[in-house]
């Protein structure tokens, strides 16, 4: 059976370089996608307007989600709040709400999740992936354990959130850059939050606060047999991360991208090793403009 496939970023104005970086990095190499969906908040629709075309949407929060009120900045952090929860979230709250409500009111049948810090550099046909009989599901076995205390936190209330039992650890992480995701599964898994919680999932989620919606997804299949027989467990992530390091030069990015694994088709080069976007886009797409 052929299924669909689109593709989810959620973003926002302070990664707006980063975001148009990894679109043209999508439109070089990659093939098979519907839709590529970029979400964001209402307040960065105009930011974003220039990325829309044929096969990319941007969309804005609001058409997903409930209105939250944007405060102001504490501690160099920004912060939004709505009345159903129990303290203020911020962006990385926001932004995994983002792919979960995007996941649920698209088409496809399975969504890529991408961060906007990711740039591809290899060709990469996720139609090939759509095509395959499971989901390739990304799993780092017995990586949650007591050196990963918010590892341990997140993997402890994705349990609580689903109505499960806490298992002792080490568990299993599912966390990574680019991570293949079902929507009936997603649908799946917000129903038992709901379920479990008596709240509407993203209520719930705001609520606790401390989650990660990679973790919860993980979990969600690992503990239903139905669902993890429709996904195969994989060990090898598709994209090479640098996450600390002096800034890169052409050379030492070029350094990096050799290392890659025969089916790593993506880097992430973090922002606060400050490498520069103009090194990346060059020696990722082989220009600088």
């Amino acid at each position: 059976m052929k299924h669909s496939i689109s593709l989810i970023t959620p973003s926002y104005r302070g990664d707006r370089d980063r975001c148009r970086l990894l679109c043209d990095s999508i439109d070089r190499y990659v093939t098979g996608h519907d839709v590529h969906y970029i979400v964001v908040g209402d307040e960065d629709a105009d930011v974003f307007a220039g990325f829309v075309d044929e096969k990319r949407h941007v969309v804005v929060s609001s058409s997903l989600l409930p209105p939250l009120w944007s405060l102001p900045k504490w501690r160099g952090r920004h912060y939004w709040w709505a009345p159903y929860m129990r303290l203020p979230i911020y962006g990385w709250h926001l932004q995994q709400l983002r792919k979960i409500a995007m996941t649920l009111a698209q088409q496809s049948d399975r969504v890529m999740c991408i961060d906007s810090d990711n740039c591809f550099c290899r060709p990469l046909d996720v139609g090939a992936m759509a095509m395959e009989p499971k989901v390739a599901h990304f799993v780092a076995r017995g990586d949650v354990n007591s050196s990963r205390p918010n590892h341990v936190r997140w993997w402890e209330n994705a349990h609580k959130l689903l109505g499960l039992t806490e298992p002792s650890l080490p568990g299993d992480d599912f966390i990574s850059q680019m991570v293949l995701w079902e929507r009936r599964t997603v649908d799946i898994m917000t129903k038992r939050v709901e379920a479990a919680s008596g709240l509407p999932w993203w209520q719930a989620l705001s609520r606790v606060r401390h989650f990660s919606e990679y973790l919860l997804y993980g979990v969600a299949v690992a503990n239903d047999e139905e669902l993890a027989s429709r996904h195969e467990r994989t060990s090898q992530g598709r994209c090479l991360t640098y996450w600390e390091g002096p800034a890169l030069d052409k050379a030492g990015l070029s350094a990096l991208i050799r290392k890659m694994a025969p089916d790593q088709t993506t880097i992430a080069v973090q922002s606060h090793t400050r490498t520069p976007i103009e090194v990346i886009r060059e020696v990722a797409l082989g220009t600088a403009g």
